[in-house]
C-alpha cells in the first residue's frame, strides 16, 4: 500500500510528506476568506478530460462507482484567494500536498459538494489535474465507510489515472474494498419513483358515466337509420397498485331510430391502467361488443354482428398541455340481415385505429381535439345476385374535445366528422354501432363521475 501512494504522489510531482493534512472533508480556515467560482480555464478543461477518460473506461459499469462520473461532472468548482498550510486535523496523506505542506484542493466527504482549489494548484500540469478531479470526487462518491480512507481513494485513482489503466484493472481494485454484498444491492437498486400527481387518470380509474350521442346526416336509404343513442358506462378497479391497476367494465346502450328504439350493443371491457417511471399513463383493454338485438329485430339491421377489439392507449400531461396517442384493433366478423325474402352477409374485414387527441389544459378546462384514421382490411355484403367488395378502404375523421372537470366529475363535449374516406366508404362500412358509430359522424355529450 504505502509503494502505492508513493507512485500516485509520483504521478502529481508529490513527495511523500509525513505531515497529516485535512483534505476531503473541508475545513473551516483561512481557504474560507474568500474564493471565486470557476466557469472557464484549465479546471474546467481538465474536468471535461476527467469526463472522457471515464466514460471512455466505462467506469459507470464498475460496481460502486455509480455516481462517481455525476460528481466529476456537477461538482461546482471554486478557486481560493490564498493557499492553506492549516493540517493536522484528519490524515488524508500527501495526495493533496506540494513538498511544502500547501493544500492542492479539498472537498467534503459528502455527495453534491463542492470542490475548493488552491492557487498552488496551477503548478501541476494537465495529465495532474485530471487525477485530482476523479480523486476528489471519489471522496464524494464512494460508500461512506471508505470514502474518507485516503489509501483506498489513492490506489483506485491511480487504477483508473494510469496509463495501463483498463476496465478490468479498475473493477478488480474497486473489488477488494467494495463487498459484493455492496454491488448486488446496487445492481438490484431502482430509481426512486417520482411521485404520482393527482391528475392522473390512475388516480381515481373508476367511472360510471352516461352519454348521449346524435348522428349527423343518417343515410335515409338505409334498412336501418339510427338517430341517436343513449350509452351508460361503468369500470371499476378493485385490484393492483398505485401504478398497475386491472379493472373490469361494461357499457349497455339504447338505439333511437326514426320508428322506435332498440336495446344496443353490450360491451364487456377487460382494462389494464399503469404509470409509468416516466410519468405515463398507459391504458390496455380488451373488448367484446355482443349484439343484442333480436331474430326479429335483426331482419332490418346490418349491424347485428359481434364485435371484438384490442387496444393501446399512451397519455402524457404537461402543466397546460396533454397528448394522448391509442392504437387499435377490431377484428373480424359477420352479420346477416334478410330483406324481403332475401339473407344478405356482411363481411367485415380486420380494422386498424391510429389516433391522436391533443389537449390545451387550463384548468378546469381540456380544450382539444382529435384526429383518427381508420384503415378497414374489406367490407362485402353478399345476397342472392348481389355481391359487393371494393376491397380495402380508409377513414380519416376529426373533431373537437371539451372537457369541464370539477374534482371528480367531468363534462365533455366532443364531436366526430368524417373528413376524407375511399369512394363509398362510410362509417356505416364498419358496423360498429358502439364503436364509431354510423351515418357522417356524430355529435356526443357524456358527464362522468370518476372514483
Amino acid at each position: 500500500m504505502r509503494l502505492t501512494i508513493l507512485l500516485l504522489a509520483g504521478l502529481l510531482g508529490c513527495e511523500v510528506n509525513a505531515a497529516v493534512v485535512r483534505i476531503g472533508n473541508g475545513d473551516e480556515g483561512s481557504d474560507l476568506e474568500g474564493f471565486t467560482e470557476v466557469t472557464s480555464g484549465p479546471l474546467i478543461e481538465t474536468r471535461a478530460e476527467a469526463l472522457k477518460l471515464l466514460k471512455s473506461l466505462n467506469v459507470n459499469g464498475v460496481h460502486g462507482l455509480g455516481s462517481l462520473t455525476p460528481e466529476v461532472e456537477t461538482s461546482k468548482l471554486y478557486l481560493t484567494k490564498k493557499d492553506s498550510l492549516e493540517l493536522g486535523k484528519v490524515d488524508q496523506g500527501s495526495f493533496h500536498v506540494d513538498m511544502k505542506g500547501r493544500v492542492y484542493a479539498r472537498t467534503f466527504a459528502e455527495p453534491h459538494a463542492a470542490t475548493r482549489f488552491f492557487p498552488v494548484s496551477n503548478s501541476l500540469d494537465h495529465e495532474q489535474l485530471i487525477a485530482l478531479h476523479i480523486h476528489e470526487a471519489l471522496h464524494r462518491s464512494l460508500p461512506a465507510d471508505i470514502r474518507e480512507n485516503e489509501s483506498i481513494v489513492s490506489e483506485i485513482t491511480l487504477a483508473i489515472t494510469s496509463p495501463d489503466s483498463s476496465f478490468d484493472r479498475i473493477d478488480k481494485v474497486v473489488s477488494n474494498y467494495i463487498p459484493n454484498e455492496v454491488t448486488l444491492t446496487e445492481a438490484r437498486a431502482e430509481p426512486t419513483p417520482l411521485p404520482i400527481p393527482e391528475t392522473a387518470k390512475i388516480k381515481k380509474p373508476s367511472e360510471f358515466s352516461y352519454q348521449y350521442r346524435s348522428y349527423l346526416s343518417p343515410n335515409s336509404s338505409s334498412t336501418f337509420v339510427v338517430n341517436s343513442m343513449h350509452v351508460l358506462q361503468t369500470a371499476l378497479y378493485p385490484f393492483g397498485t398505485k401504478r398497475f391497476v386491472p379493472g373490469l367494465g361494461f357499457e349497455l346502450s339504447l338505439v333511437n331510430t326514426p320508428k322506435q328504439t332498440f336495446m344496443g350493443p353490450l360491451m364487456i371491457n377487460v382494462q389494464l391502467k399503469m404509470w409509468s417511471l416516466r410519468q405515463f399513463d398507459i391504458g390496455i383493454w380488451a373488448t367484446a361488443e355482443l349484439n343484442t338485438l333480436s331474430a326479429k329485430e335483426l331482419q332490418s339491421s346490418q349491424y347485428g354482428r359481434d364485435a371484438y377489439h384490442l387496444g393501446i392507449s399512451l397519455r402524457k400531461d404537461l402543466p397546460m398541455f396533454s397528448i394522448e396517442n391509442i392504437l387499435a384493433y377490431t377484428f373480424e366478423s359477420t352479420s346477416t340481415q334478410t330483406i324481403g325474402a332475401v339473407p344478405y352477409t356482411y363481411s367485415y374485414g380486420g380494422v386498424v385505429e391510429v389516433s391522436t387527441h391533443p389537449a390545451l389544459q387550463l384548468s378546469p378546462f381540456r380544450i382539444g381535439g382529435f384526429l383518427e384514421f381508420l384503415l378497414g382490411d374489406h367490407y362485402e355484403v353478399s345476397g342472392g345476385a348481389f355481391d359487393y367488395n371494393p376491397g380495402r378502404y380508409r377513414l380519416l375523421s376529426g373533431g373537437p374535445e371539451i372537457e369541464y372537470r370539477i374534482n371528480s366529475i367531468a363534462f365533455v363535449l366532443s364531436g366526430r366528422f368524417l373528413l376524407n374516406a375511399t369512394q363509398d366508404a362510410s362509417y356505416d362500412s364498419l358496423g360498429d354501432l358502439l364503436g364509431v358509430g354510423t351515418a357522417q359522424g356524430n355529435i356526443t355529450a357524456k358527464v362522468s363521475y370518476y372514483f
